[in-house]
């Protein structure tokens, strides 16, 4: 499995202390503390992770490559929405519409930390 996620980080790696997951790729970051990333794992390592108080978690895909991922067309659940606002709100970035879908949320807050990030372009092996 995989999942986008933003996560508080300590020198370019997650801080997820020892949790483990498969592998992971910095997709994006704001200064020194917030990155943007995708994990790979398993669904109990990702759920794990994405618990932590420090981990905004956006979706997890049940594998293959990201840009194609047919659950990046749903739409985003509104209490998942709501806690990645205030993370938004907090940071003076513009917050999420209701019904946008997964994909329109990772390619918007990935590229406002990253102007040039590519969905098709960033990729991890899965677990």
């Amino acid at each position: 499995m995989k999942a986008f996620a933003i996560i508080q980080m300590t020198g370019g790696a997650p801080d997820i202390g020892e949790l483990s997951y498969h592998g992971y790729v910095l997709c994006a970051q704001i200064g020194q503390n917030w990155g943007a990333y995708i994990f790979s794992g398993t669904a109990g390592e990702l759920t794990a992770i994405n618990a932590l108080p420090q981990v905004y978690g956006i979706c997890s895909l049940a594998g293959g490559r990201p840009h194609l991922a047919p659950e990046l067309d749903n739409v985003i659940p509104p209490g998942v929405r709501t806690r990645l606002n205030t993370w938004l709100t907090a940071r003076g970035y513009p917050t999420i519409p209701a019904g946008w879908t997964y994909r329109q949320v990772v390619l918007a807050i990935f590229r406002r930390m990253n102007g040039i990030f590519e969905l098709e372009g960033n990729d991890i092996a899965d677990s």
